[in-house]
């Protein structure tokens, strides 16, 4: 496609400040391109464009939701089709097609819904914990919320009572292990799978050449991990280096901020937008970048405001914000999550929420230092 080319078509280099407006106008026409191909109903297409893209900008919220859409609307016979079969009868395998597409499709809440009822319906089926394991996983990576992950140990605890032999919880046990920072607990869940199934070459290449030795089980506190994973809002390790990991990680995914480059990007999305003050929070209330004048009261207030909604997430059960918009003697605040950070803008009554969150998410994607992917 022209499109493309004319997008991608210049091969991998390095980003400078100089590049980083450039790179936002190229997601802008990215996303606009897309998303009026969705609109005419060129599904095919706008999806090819939404992935090329991704590989340019990995982190870009507007270009995922146009593949979730198109892959929804898609789906939306089978899941129809799927919820009847359960509607009619106990069928095993409808409900646990039904839960993984939820999942795949990003419909955590709906999946979660159905893995209870699958639960319900079949209380002594360890497939049916593992499934709830895993929709609880899957909210787990997406927001690292303790409880969830406490959730999916019960499950899979549970799955393993009724199967001792049941692999797949071994598995997702040791991939949440690792993934909080506790490579013994998952090389004796690692150890028993190839135990059980020798000839599981990822499995025995993982734990021989990633997992340390010479530590215990007993120095690794498991709920101390949790919950300075969820303080933080940060894993010690990959999960998609784990076998299998790579499906959780999808919406955490995003490489190095770079500040010179988030302010060169700030400078032209910032103008256009009349944005006056920006800020990127990384895990922990920590400013990764900052643009415009009088930086230091700002960034306290839009950290102490990322952090009471992360707090008001947890504490109410309702997820990570999406965006959030505030207003006060300060002005007009508005913060997006975009990747594995937020960023946030003080910015006149004038612009619409939704377009200061559109672009906020362009400045801070053609801010990623490794945002740039050579054409395939």
């Amino acid at each position: 496609m022209n499109f493309l080319k004319k997008l991608f078509g210049r091969g991998r280099k390095a980003h400078t400040s100089e590049d980083a407006p450039q790179l936002a106008r190229e997601l802008e026409a990215t996303v606009a391109e897309a998303e009026r191909l969705v609109a005419a109903g060129r599904f095919e297409e706008a999806t090819q464009i939404a992935e090329t893209g991704l590989k340019r900008f990995p982190t870009a919220v507007r270009l995922r939701a146009v593949i979730q859409y198109v892959r929804r609307v898609g789906a939306n016979k089978r899941l129809a089709q799927l919820k009847k079969t359960i509607d009619d009868r106990k069928d095993e395998r409808a409900y646990r097609e039904l839960i993984a597409m939820h999942i795949d499709l990003g419909n955590r809440d709906q999946a979660l819904e159905v893995a209870q009822r699958f639960i319900g319906e079949f209380p002594d089926s360890a497939e049916a914990h593992i499934d709830v394991a895993e929709v609880y996983l899957a909210r787990y990576f997406a927001e690292l919320f303790a409880r969830d992950a406490r959730a999916a140990v019960e499950s899979l605890t549970r799955a393993l009572e009724l199967d001792e032999r049941a692999l797949r919880a071994r598995v997702l046990m040791g991939l949440l292990y690792w993934s909080i920072g506790a490579p013994h607990h998952a090389g004796n869940d690692i150890a028993e799978v190839l135990r059980l199934d020798p000839a599981n070459a990822r499995l025995q290449e993982f734990r021989d050449q990633v997992l340390p030795k010479g530590r215990t089980e007993a120095e690794e506190d498991i709920e101390v991990l949790l919950d300075g994973a969820e303080d933080r809002q940060e894993l010690p390790n990959d999960p998609s280096a784990y076998p299998g990991g790579r499906r959780f990680v999808a919406e955490r995914q995003g490489g190095a901020l770079s500040p010179k480059l988030f302010a060169a990007a700030a400078a032209g999305i910032g103008r256009r937008l009349r944005i006056e003050q920006l800020a990127a929070i990384g895990g922990g209330g920590r400013p990764l970048a900052v643009a415009g004048e009088k930086k230091e009261e700002f960034v306290r207030l839009a950290c102490r405001i990322d952090a009471t909604a992360r707090r008001a997430g947890r504490h109410m059960n309702f997820g990570t914000m999406r965006r959030l918009m505030v207003e006060g003697k300060f002005g007009r605040l508005v913060l997006v999550p975009a990747g594995n950070c937020t960023v946030a803008a003080r910015a006149p009554r004038s612009v619409t929420t939704e377009r200061i969150a559109e672009g906020l998410e362009m400045v801070v994607t053609a801010s990623r230092a490794d945002g740039s992917a050579e054409e395939e």
